[in-house]
C-alpha cells in the first residue's frame, strides 16, 4: 500500500513533465505547419513585422538547422523516409510563438536548385519571416573567436559536421580543432583535436575516407570530379560549397 502511495505522485509528476516538455518544445510535421497564401497574408496584415522576434533554435527530424541571419539551412538526410516531411520543433524568444510555412512542398528539383522556401515565426501581435534553403550536401560549421584570427595562423575552433549521406550511423561529429586560412584565400586547413587540456590529434573517418586528423577545404569551382562536396559555414555564416579532402587539390587554369 505504501508503495502504491509513493508511485502515484511519481506517475503524476512524470505526466506533468512530459506535458511541459511538449508545450515548451512544440513539434509538428512540416506539412501540418504549411498554410495557404491567403492564410499567410492574413497573418502578416494583422501583425507588425518585428525582426527582434526570432527563432533561438529550430530542428528538423531532431537535428538543428543552422541559422544565418534570416536564412535557415536544412541538410536533407538522403535515406530518411520523411526527409521531405520532417518533424519540426523550435524555440523562440517570445511566449506563445508559432511557426507557419508558406504552402510549398520540398522536392528533389527544389533541393538541387537552392530554392528558398518561406517560414514565419509569429505570435498574437508580431511576425518575422525567414528563408529556408534545403541542401542534399553535408554541412560543416567551424566556430571560432574572431579576435584570434589576427593573432595566430592556427586558430582554435570548434568543429561541427552534420553528415546527411545514406547509411551513416553517426551523423554528427563535434570536435575541438584549429584551422588556417591559406594565403590563396580559397582553401582552409582544418586540424581536429581531442577535447580537454592535453589535446592530441583526433583521427576521424568521414565520408568513407581513411581516418585522418587534418582535412583540406577547397572552394568548389567547375567540375568537382565526383569528390565530396559540403556546405561550409564559419561562425554560422554561409561561405558556399567546398570540397573536403585529405590533400591539396590543384586548381586547373585555362
Amino acid at each position: 500500500m505504501k508503495r502504491i502511495k509513493i508511485l502515484i505522485p511519481l506517475i503524476i509528476l512524470t505526466v506533468i513533465i512530459i506535458v511541459l516538455v511538449i508545450l515548451l518544445n512544440p513539434s509538428h510535421r512540416y506539412d501540418k505547419l504549411s498554410v495557404s497564401e491567403s492564410k499567410w497574408n492574413s497573418i502578416i496584415t494583422s501583425r507588425i513585422n518585428n525582426t527582434n522576434l526570432a527563432l533561438e533554435s529550430i530542428k528538423f527530424n531532431d537535428f538543428n538547422l543552422i541559422i544565418d541571419d534570416d536564412t535557415l539551412y536544412y541538410s536533407v538526410i538522403n535515406d530518411s523516409q520523411n526527409k521531405y516531411n520532417p518533424n519540426v520543433s523550435f524555440r523562440a524568444n517570445a511566449d506563445n510563438a508559432k511557426v507557419a510555412i508558406l504552402q510549398d512542398e520540398i522536392t528533389d528539383e527544389k533541393v538541387h536548385s537552392s530554392y528558398e522556401f518561406k517560414l514565419m515565426v509569429y505570435n498574437n501581435t508580431e511576425y518575422h519571416i525567414y528563408n529556408l534553403v534545403c541542401t542534399d550536401f553535408p554541412i560543416l560549421n567551424i566556430m571560432y573567436n574572431e579576435l584570434e584570427e589576427s593573432k595566430q595562423k592556427n586558430i582554435p575552433a570548434k568543429v561541427y559536421l552534420f553528415n546527411n549521406l545514406s547509411n551513416t550511423a553517426n551523423r554528427i561529429l563535434i570536435s575541438d580543432g584549429k584551422f588556417r586560412i591559406n594565403e590563396d584565400n580559397y582553401a582552409l586547413s582544418l586540424h581536429m583535436l581531442t577535447p580537454g587540456k592535453n589535446k592530441r590529434e583526433n583521427k576521424k573517418s568521414i565520408f568513407n575516407m581513411p581516418p585522418h586528423s587534418e582535412y583540406i577545404l577547397t572552394e568548389a569551382v567547375g567540375d568537382t570530379g565526383g569528390l565530396q562536396l559540403i556546405e561550409l559555414f564559419i561562425n554560422n555564416e554561409y561561405k558556399g560549397q567546398f570540397l573536403i579532402t585529405t590533400h591539396v587539390i590543384e586548381r586547373k587554369t585555362t
